[in-house]
């Protein structure tokens, strides 16, 4: 199969879209003209990380780092709320915490929530720049007239994936792959919790395995509810094999939404008149 690129105007138009959410969720989607989807992506992103910051005393800084030149500190690394991120910016600048000024953890009850809520906003802020530039590709790339009923954008069939692994590739027809795929990640990720006695979904012990965990989605943070109260409590002889295996699943979860960002994209542009062939290089390994 040759794959095919959005024309030259409409690539023109995703670029700032994708970097505009990036920097503020929603803003993307605003400077394309979809002002009700701006709304709700802003106020998903910015609820989630406000009160997420509140259940947590704003211990999450502890858990970042800053990016310096001199004294000066230009950018603060904190992932995954860096998705979100000018508010993450801001917040880490007015909120320090080095454990909120000495208290254990016992002292937050809803510490681990409140992580759980700005990390969803972060990884969030992140899929938002995948749906506006869906949203970009479906305004400038018309279909033929009939079509557009039966296709999927772009950025949904990316959202959709972070729902449930696999639903992306569903939903636009490819069912062996989202059985595939789904049942992969998912199996990947509960055989890695079991490793763990499920209790290795916790950031205060793992914070940059629980960055990858984060991007699995839904499932993973329900799983991240339900356990919340799961502790360490011995020595877990695979624990350091759940962990790997967990984050990978993240990572994997997140290759497959661009991949059925990817599927959805070439149904668009194959049913619009016009379009674009992708250079030799681009069309080595495309498969349907």
């Amino acid at each position: 199969m040759i794959a095919k690129v959005p024309a030259k105007s409409t690539r023109e138009r995703i670029i700032p879209a994708v970097g505009f959410s990036i920097l503020i969720p929603g803003l993307g989607h605003y400077l394309a003209g979809h002002k009700r989807d701006a709304l709700l992506w802003f106020a998903a992103c910015q609820i989630t990380m406000v009160l997420g910051m509140i259940l947590a005393g704003h211990t999450q800084s502890d858990y970042g780092f800053p990016i310096r030149i001199g004294d000066t500190t230009l950018l603060f690394a904190m992932i995954p709320e860096c998705g979100n991120f000018l508010v993450t910016q801001i917040i880490t600048r007015v909120y320090g915490s080095v454990e909120l000024g000495g208290l254990v953890p016992t002292e937050i009850p809803w510490r681990h929530f409140g992580y759980l809520l700005s990390g969803i906003s972060g990884v969030l802020g992140m899929f938002s720049a995948a749906h506006a530039a869906g949203l970009v590709l479906a305004d400038h790339e018309n279909v033929r007239s009939g079509q557009t009923a039966a296709l999927v954008h772009p950025g949904k069939a990316a959202l959709l994936t972070l729902l449930l692994p696999g639903l992306g590739h569903w939903v636009t027809g490819r069912r062996f792959k989202a059985m595939l795929l789904g049942s992969a990640i998912l199996g990947l990720f509960f055989l890695g919790m079991a490793l763990g006695d499920f209790a290795d979904f916790d950031r205060q012990r793992h914070p940059y395995y629980w960055a990858g965990q984060m991007m699995l989605g839904a499932p993973a943070w329900l799983t991240s509810v339900l356990s919340s109260g799961v502790r360490f409590t011995r020595l877990m002889p695979f624990q350091d094999a759940g962990l790997l295996f967990t984050t990978s699943a993240g990572f994997f979860n997140v290759i497959a939404a661009l991949d059925a960002f990817h599927r959805a994209e070439q149904d668009w542009l194959e049913a619009a008149p016009g379009g674009e062939k992708s250079s030799p290089e681009a069309r080595s390994g495309v498969a349907r």
